[in-house]
């Protein structure tokens, strides 16, 4: 973990679960059942490589990784391959474990009132509760309709789920005759739950909840307490006082996220129009939660597109024309933008004496951020080798912009290269990028390159350079770090160096050296959407400066 930046962890919202794991905010953390997963979760129902949790700018996202049963945030089913944002105090689901995003150190992952209870062990069964009809709570709910649009007002209005909860319970207490109405969200089996608001609240420890009745309404029936002989079976139950209880299901698509559970210590509450009732209001709720979680997690996503729309805006304004000639020599570039980001950057540029440029580097971050990095480092480039300035100075004044300019972690690598077509040489500096091959006689080699760490990690540092003959009919191909590192689809498998030179070996001129690795990677990946950007440049040196 870095000292300097805040530690998180995922902490199971259920304790019987595996965790807390903390997780570190500068690489991206791969969930699942393989032990190979940097966030283990042993459960049948959990896919090997599940999930990815990472953080960019301070923002973490979560993106299922194509898993057989989803990811949830928040209850709700997320999209896969696409990130989405989440913060402390989010649910993510995996499914039926979940966990919290929290920040060590802070209170920012607990729930504001939400208490953790152990279920009564009432020793009862099935035939203690019974199923309400739909016809029978049509008919009762008819009675109490004034009441329910009056509250409907209140719970399409709310703004969050807390304000929600609130009307739901205002509306079932002064609705019902019951004594006690709470709100629950069951966690792992049926033995614990999450208690999310309770009235009154002096009762919320020392009156127990039914575990019969709520892991019967988990099914997504009402159910209540049978008015018959059997409710003595009912211990736990019995001896605090209860004489009548209900459990309701608050479901969205299908899936229940919450139980209402209300009873009463006395024969205050009508069976039949408080079950109804409570049941009304509840499917009311229920449409509303539903909404809120829709509106809040279209809300984060508009504000993530928004944010990558722009950063590749900045992305596409500064690269050059995907084919094109300089001078002697020719290119040919692709740039697929990763999932979150737009951080590459590629171009060229003819300098003095007759030499022309070439460089391509990868900003770390992710978002705008990276994307005005990005900008800032290839102006600055672009302006020392337009001064005259050689390739090793040109690099070092721009660490010196970038390292002065950014703060932790915000940095790029680079692979800059200047071509002399008198000398039949290239010079160049690999500033901790390291992807660079040359085709020489027939065979790819990766080309070796003096340099020095990423531009804008130490400042102040000199940069050195080296020299490389380059002659008619040779290529250099240029690439990020997406290339190499993107993973199989079946497997964490990288595309890796040796495959990319096997590709490369194949082909007879720079259009098709890039479109073959491009191909070639999305046959690997399995979708044209990649983790990390993916550019890749190829020059070629096609013929002499006394032949033009």
């Amino acid at each position: 973990m870095n000292p300097d930046s805040p530690e998180f962890e995922l902490r199971p919202v259920d304790s019987s679960l595996a965790g807390p794991f903390e997780v570190d905010a500068k690489v991206r953390v791969r969930i699942g059942r393989d032990p190979g997963c940097d966030v283990v979760l042993p459960y049948p129902t959990v896919s090997r490589r599940h999930a990815e949790l990472f953080q960019e700018q301070g923002v973490w996202y979560v993106a299922d990784g194509g898993s057989r049963h989803g990811t949830t945030v928040n209850g709700m089913a997320i999209e896969t391959g696409q990130p989405y944002r989440v913060q402390p105090r989010d649910r993510i689901g995996f499914p039926r474990q979940e966990y919290r995003l929290h920040e060590i150190g802070t209170t920012d992952g607990d729930d504001v009132g939400a208490t953790i209870v152990a279920l009564a062990g009432d020793g009862g069964s099935i035939n203690e509760i019974e199923a309400v009809s739909q016809d029978e709570l049509t008919e009762i709910a008819a009675k109490r309709l004034d009441l329910l649009l009056e509250g409907a007002k209140g719970l399409g209005e709310a703004v969050d789920q807390a304000e929600l909860i609130e009307h739901l319970l205002d509306l079932l207490e002064s609705g019902t005759g019951f004594g006690r109405f709470a709100v629950l969200r069951p966690i792992g089996g049926d033995d614990r739950i999450e208690v999310l608001s309770v009235r009154p609240p002096a009762i919320a420890d020392d009156r127990p909840f039914s575990r019969t009745l709520v892991s019967s309404a988990m099914s997504g029936g009402v159910v209540r307490l049978a008015e018959d002989e059997d409710i003595s079976h009912a211990h736990s139950i019995v001896t605090s006082g209860v004489q009548s209880a209900v459990a309701v299901p608050l479901a969205v698509d299908g899936e229940v996220q919450l139980i209402v559970y209300l009873d009463a210590t006395r024969d205050a509450a009508d069976a039949d129009e408080d079950t109804a009732f409570c049941a009304a209001v509840t499917r009311l709720a229920g449409l509303s939660f539903a909404n809120l979680q829709r509106q809040e997690l279209a809300r984060r996503q508009e504000a993530l597109e928004r944010e990558i729309k722009a950063a590749r805006g900045v992305q596409e304004r500064m690269l050059p024309d995907e084919t094109a000639e300089v001078g002697v020599y020719r290119y040919a570039m692709r740039a697929l933008p990763g999932t979150v980001v737009a951080g590459d950057l590629f171009g060229t540029l003819e300098v003095s004496e007759g030499r022309t440029a070439f460089y391509l580097g990868d900003v770390a971050g992710k978002g705008a951020a990276a994307g005005m990095l990005m900008a800032l480092g290839q102006a600055a480039l672009e302006a020392h080798l337009d001064d005259g300035l050689s390739l090793a100075t040109a690099v070092d004044k721009v660490n010196d912009a970038i390292a002065s300019r950014s703060s932790m972690g915000e940095f790029l690598t680079l692979f800059a290269v200047t071509c002399d077509p008198q000398e039949q040489t290239l010079c160049s500096v690999d500033a901790g990028h390291g992807y660079a091959f040359l085709l020489r006689d027939g065979s790819w080699t990766m080309l070796e390159s003096d340099g020095g760490p990423p531009i804008g990690a130490v400042p102040g540092i000199e940069f050195g350079m080296t020299d490389h003959q380059f002659k008619p009919g040779e290529r250099l191909v240029l690439m990020s770090d997406g290339v190499i590192e993107e993973t199989a689809a079946s497997s964490d498998d990288q595309f890796g160096v040796e495959r990319t030179l096997e590709i490369l070996g194949a082909s007879g001129d720079p259009e098709t050296d890039v479109t073959r690795l491009v191909e070639a990677l999305v046959e690997y990946a399995g979708r044209d959407k990649f983790a990390d950007d993916v550019t890749v440049a190829s020059i070629e040196f096609t013929r002499t400066s006394s032949d033009t």
